[in-house]
C-alpha cells in the first residue's frame, strides 16, 4: 500500500521551534576546540525590484546575472547584476510557449555557465543558456525520483565535473525488514524508512552508483481500531529528530553532515574518503521545561504554517508543489500524485506531499485520497493538509540538534555552508563555513529574516527575504 503521509510541513516548521532563544540551556563546547569569531555578512548590495512569490533557488550566470526559481508563481526569471532588470525565462501563462509546467520545478547549475530547469510534469530537463533562453530538452534520468530534484529539505542536486547528476534518492526500508505491518485484517501500514541514499547518475548511460547514506526524518505511526471498526491512524512527528544532511561541493566532492555528533564525512571526486573530528559546537541541553516550551512553540508554528499553506495553495490556483528559500520560510504544499511525477515529489515522492494514507484521514475517518486526485474535501483538487500530532516531551532528545534537513549548501569556492540551529534572538541564522580540510574556517550570521538561496563568484551570496507587504525579494551581499 502506498503511503501519502504529509511529512514535509512539520520538518520545515521545526525550524521555528529550534530557533527560539527563550529556552533555558546549558552550553557545552567540545574541550580544546576553538571556533572562529562570529561575524556578520557584508552589507546588502542590491535588492530585486520585481516582487516574487517565492525564492527557491538562485543560480548565477555569466556577467553577474542570476536565475531565480519562483515556484509559487511557477516561473523562472533572470535578473541582471543590479537586480533591477528582469526577464521571464519560463512561466505558466498561456501567452508564452515557455511553459513552466503544472507543478513546481527545480533549477540546477549546469556546466558552470548554464542551468537546467527540471519539469516534473513532463519528466524533462530544459537547458537555460547563458543568455537566459531555453535550449535543448533532455529526459530526466530517474523519472520515479524527479520530485527529489526540486531541492528543499532533500538537498540541492547538481552535477560533478564529469557531468554526472548527484541527488538524494528515494528513502527505502532497511534490508531484511518487512516494509509493511499488518494491523487490522488486510489493512497494513508501511514501515517508514529512516535513511536514504545519495546517488550519482551518468546521464548518458543512466548508470547509477550510491555515494553514501543519510539519516532522514521519520514519522511515528500508530493505528488503533475506531468506533466504526475502521482503522484510526495517528501520525506523530518529532520536531527535534537528529538527521543527516548532504551537499555537492564545487570541487566535485560530496559532504555528508552527521547530526548525532556534528562531524563531516567527505567523498572526494576521485572516491577518496575523509572525515572530520567532531566540529566545535555549543550543544544546547534541554531540560523537561525546555522540551515542553519547544513542543508548544512547534504546535503554534504548525497551525500558522497550515493556514499559510492553504492561502498559498489558493493563490497558486490549486495543489502545486513549491519550496521557498529554506529555513522557517520553506514549506511544501500539494504536489499532484498523478501526472508525470510518478512517486517522486515532496520529501519522498509526489504522493508524500498530497495528504494522508489512502482511504483514511489523519483522524482515521475514511475519505477520498489526497494529492490532487480529483475534486474532494480539503481544498482545490482534493488537496488536504492533515492535522499533525507531536510526540510527548519525554520523547524529545536531551540536546538540540545542530542543524535540520536541507541546511547544507556548497559555494563556488569549495566551501560547505551549514545553517545551524543556534539560538539567535532577534538576529538572523548562523552558518558554519567549512573548508576543504573539514574545518570550520568562518562563522557568518546573515541578516534577520534572510536565508541563503545560492552563491555567485567572488564571495557573492544570494539571499531570500520577505518584505513587509508579504512579497519575496532577492538580495545579494558578499561574505568576504
Amino acid at each position: 500500500m502506498r503511503s501519502t503521509l504529509i511529512r514535509s510541513i512539520p520538518v520545515a516548521l521545526a525550524l521555528l521551534a529550534v530557533g527560539s532563544s527563550a529556552l533555558p540551556a546549558q552550553i557545552e563546547l567540545a574541550h580544546g576546540q576553538k571556533l572562529p569569531p562570529l561575524r556578520p555578512l557584508g552589507p546588502i548590495q542590491a535588492r530585486s525590484s520585481e516582487p516574487l512569490g517565492s525564492v527557491s533557488t538562485a543560480v548565477p550566470l555569466p556577467g553577474g546575472k542570476v536565475l531565480v526559481n519562483d515556484i509559487l508563481r511557477r516561473r523562472v526569471v533572470l535578473f541582471d547584476s543590479t537586480l533591477t532588470n528582469v526577464t521571464v525565462v519560463a512561466d505558466s501563462t498561456s501567452a508564452t510557449a515557455n511553459a513552466y509546467g503544472a507543478r513546481g520545478g527545480g533549477l540546477l547549475q549546469w556546466g558552470g555557465d548554464s542551468a537546467l530547469f527540471v519539469d516534473p510534469a513532463s519528466l524533462s530537463m530544459m537547458v537555460v543558456t547563458p543568455s537566459g533562453e531555453l535550449g535543448r530538452v533532455m529526459a530526466v534520468p530517474r523519472p520515479n525520483e524527479i520530485g527529489l530534484m526540486v531541492g528543499g529539505p532533500n538537498g540541492r542536486p547538481g552535477f560533478d565535473a564529469k557531468g554526472r547528476m548527484v541527488q538524494r534518492g528515494q528513502a527505502r526500508g532497511r534490508p531484511g525488514r518487512a516494509n509493511a505491518r499488518p494491523v487490522f485484517g488486510n489493512f497494513v501500514i508501511p514501515e517508514l524508512p529512516d535513511s536514504a541514499p545519495v546517488v550519482r547518475v551518468d546521464l548518458g548511460t543512466r548508470a547509477l552508483d550510491t555515494i553514501g547514506q543519510v539519516k532522514v526524518q521519520r514519522a511515528d505511526i500508530k493505528v488503533t481500531e475506531g468506533a466504526n471498526g475502521q482503522p484510526n491512524i495517528q501520525v506523530r512527528q518529532n520536531p527535534l529528530q537528529m538527521v543527516d544532511d548532504w551537499a555537492l561541493l564545487s570541487d566535485g566532492s560530496v559532504a555528508f553532515v552527521r547530526g548525532h555528533d556534528f562531524h563531516i564525512d567527505r567523498v572526494g571526486a576521485d572516491g577518496t574518503l575523509s572525515s572530520s573530528a567532531k566540529l566545535p559546537f555549543e550543544w544546547q541541553r534541554l531540560d523537561e521545561e525546555a522540551k515542553i516550551v519547544l513542543l508548544d512553540s512547534a504546535r503554534s508554528a504548525i497551525e500558522r504554517q497550515r493556514e499559510e499553506a492553504r492561502r498559498l495553495v489558493g493563490e497558486a490556483g490549486g495543489p502545486a508543489a513549491f519550496v521557498q528559500g529554506g529555513g522557517a520560510e520553506r514549506m511544501i504544499a500539494g504536489g499532484a500524485a498523478g501526472g508525470g511525477g510518478g512517486g517522486g515529489g515532496g520529501r519522498d515522492g509526489a504522493r508524500a506531499a498530497g495528504g494522508t494514507a489512502p482511504g483514511s484521514s489523519a483522524n482515521g475517518n475514511p475519505q477520498q485520497r489526497g494529492g490532487g486526485q480529483g475534486a474532494g474535501p480539503g481544498g482545490p483538487g482534493g488537496f488536504q493538509i492533515p492535522a499533525v500530532n507531536l510526540v510527548n516531551a519525554n520523547e524529545l532528545p536531551d540536546y538540540r540538534p545542530p542543524f535540520t534537513a536541507g541546511s547544507s549548501l556548497g559555494d563556488l569556492e569549495g566551501n560547505l555552508w551549514v545553517r545551524t540551529t543556534l539560538p539567535v534572538g532577534e538576529q538572523g541564522p548562523i552558518y558554519y563555513v567549512i573548508d576543504s580540510k573539514n574545518e570550520v574556517a568562518d562563522r557568518i550570521q546573515v541578516p534577520q529574516g534572510r536565508t541563503i538561496a545560492g552563491f555567485g563568484k567572488g564571495g557573492v551570496v544570494y539571499l531570500a527575504m520577505r518584505d513587509t507587504e508579504g512579497n519575496n525579494r532577492l538580495e545579494w551581499a558578499r561574505w568576504k
